[in-house]
């Protein structure tokens, strides 16, 4: 884990120029759409885990939840923190660097994106999730296929990651299952010109709830 922390706060600085992990005017309205139809309420709080810099809380938090974003790169948070403070974000988005196990309070919706490859056990993350939402909660979790090994930057963070190159959908969804989360839909958002990044990887939103 101290690696793949390491790694995020060195990529801290240039992560927004990665496709998908900054958003142009059209995307942003494309993913605030699908989001909208996605979470069947959009008030009450959120965790954001995982949330980079910033980018998809800030979106949230224009939806209506009151957002608390969390990831473990202090780095990320600071980025984060100054990109909402630019946007004049308000008290409706919070940020702090902090692993999801945690975290305090209870949540009323859950988002998550390309960062359960990130962990050894999903299982257990979801296991925090049930733990820290309520009854009703949706979390929607967009997560990426592809085919690749660890190299480059990610050789030594990487190795010991059994989900690097994403987990099957199927994986993620009896995992879910195991861990109190009985109705898991998953679809690919790939074919969505509006929300296409520059690669041919597989990009897959989950819809998970009790």
């Amino acid at each position: 884990m101290t690696n793949l922390v390491a790694h995020w706060d060195r990529r801290a600085e240039s992560y927004d120029e990665t496709p998908g992990n900054s958003l142009t005017h059209e995307q942003a309205a494309a993913w605030r759409s699908l989001l909208a139809e996605v979470y069947p309420v959009r008030t009450g709080r959120l965790l954001d885990i995982g949330c980079g810099t910033g980018t998809y809380s800030l979106l949230l938090a224009e939806l209506g939840f009151d957002v608390h974003g969390v990831d473990t790169s202090q780095r990320m948070i600071e980025r984060a923190r100054a990109k909402a403070l630019g946007r004049g974000a308000g008290p409706a988005v919070t940020f702090s660097a902090l692993a999801a196990q945690d975290v305090g309070g209870r949540y009323d919706a859950v988002f998550s994106r390309n960062m359960l490859w990130t962990v050894a056990d999903p299982g257990r993350l979801a296991e925090v999730v049930r733990e820290q939402t309520t009854q009703s909660a949706v979390w929607v979790a967009v997560e990426t296929v592809w085919d690749g090994r660890p190299k480059g930057d990610f050789q030594e963070a990487g190795k010991d990651l059994p989900g690097f190159g994403g987990w099957h959908p199927n994986v993620l969804r009896d995992e879910f299952a195991r861990h109190g989360f009985a109705r898991t839909t998953w679809s690919s958002i790939s074919n969505r010109s509006d929300l296409a990044t520059e690669d041919k990887d597989i990009h897959v939103l989950f819809r998970v709830s009790r």
